[in-house]
């Protein structure tokens, strides 16, 4: 599984990446950057289970900011985000996982190689356990995958994606392969080979069960759409915009809206955009020296007490500890 590890300036494709390792408080090994510098801090952990079965483990601090791109193998991938927020996309197709304390489970379908990115922000927290499973993986177990009707369905589309919320047993299976992770004992891979087998069996459960998401495919003419909000939405126009108004700038009602852009990025509008004011307040409050009052404005808030809350729970550090180095 090609899957981020180390990163460099600004943005770099994982292919290009080294593992030389560092020893962290955390005790796993977090490679650097060319650099030498560490990207991240805590525990990362990658492993190759079975020749089409890989688990990545990761319960780390954004040290940089920057792009991370790379290519995913035809299969099947299952993302599960337990803290924080990870910005991914898997072929254009954006996700915000976890946004607003949301955790929902992730599955895309990979009928072909496809690229992916992650965006990192320095400072930002995420806690998160994702699952490869390789075609070869997948037809050896066909027995078990076909009377999964919903698995059928997103298998015969590439980036056919669904989410769902994680239960309480899902949300302890994934919490328990950090605990699995820092054993190291003998018997360590095995154990998580059957953890993630558990994951998987549950994760499918959800596909067919009665509390599923019924829109869980976006045909390419919506995402494409969806794309085009988005840039929208990051260029700034529409802040201040009602729901009716955005609804209506890309021709959807606001239900319809809500629905397709929460898939689309696992966050509502609002929520997007207040993301976005935020990256921009506390860029200026590391680079531009603003004050806390003049960061809170930036971000839209008139009130600089909700505007610290706000910004201590995306970013894990009240705004008045930053200062400007850029």
């Amino acid at each position: 599984m090609n899957r981020l590890s180390t990163i460099t300036l600004s943005k770099i494709d994982c292919s290009a990446l080294s593992r030389p390792g560092l020893s962290t408080p955390g005790g796993a090994a977090v490679p650097l950057a060319p650099s030498g510098s560490p990207i991240v801090s805590g525990r990362l952990r990658e492993f190759q289970l079975q020749p089409d079965l890989s688990l990545y483990a990761s319960d780390v601090r954004d040290e940089l900011d920057m792009e991370v791109t790379g290519m995913l193998q035809p299969g099947l991938l299952i993302v599960l985000p337990l803290a924080g927020e990870a910005d991914v996309s898997y072929g254009g197709q954006r996700f915000l996982l976890g946004a607003g304390g949301d955790h929902r489970g992730l599955v895309v379908a990979l009928s072909r190689r496809e690229c992916f990115s992650r965006q990192l922000r320095r400072g930002a927290r995420r806690k998160v356990v994702s699952l490869a499973f390789g075609t070869r993986w997948l037809a050896e177990h066909e027995h078990v995958l076909s009377p999964h009707p919903g698995l059928n369905q997103l298998r015969g589309t590439h980036l056919a994606a669904q989410q769902w919320r994680l239960s309480a047993r899902l949300r302890a299976l994934a919490a328990s392969v950090f605990e699995l992770c820092a054993s190291g004992t003998p018997l360590m891979s095995l154990c998580l080979e059957s953890r993630c087998l558990d994951i998987a069996a549950e994760s499918l459960a959800a596909l067919t069960d009665g509390h599923r998401e019924p829109e869980c495919v976006l045909r390419p003419r919506e995402r494409r759409r969806l794309a085009e909000f988005c840039a929208f939405l990051d260029s700034g126009e529409g802040d201040g915009w009602s729901m009716q108004a955005l609804a209506e700038r890309i021709g959807m009602s606001p239900s319809t809206l809500q629905r397709y852009f929460r898939q689309y990025t696992g966050s509502s509008v609002f929520a997007y955009q207040r993301r976005r004011l935020l990256d921009q307040a506390r860029h200026a409050l590391e680079c531009d020296g603003v004050s806390v009052s003049e960061a809170a404005h930036l971000a839209g808030y008139t009130n600089a007490g909700n505007f610290a809350t706000a910004f201590r729970r995306q970013f894990g550090t009240p705004p008045g500890s930053l200062r400007a180095h850029c």
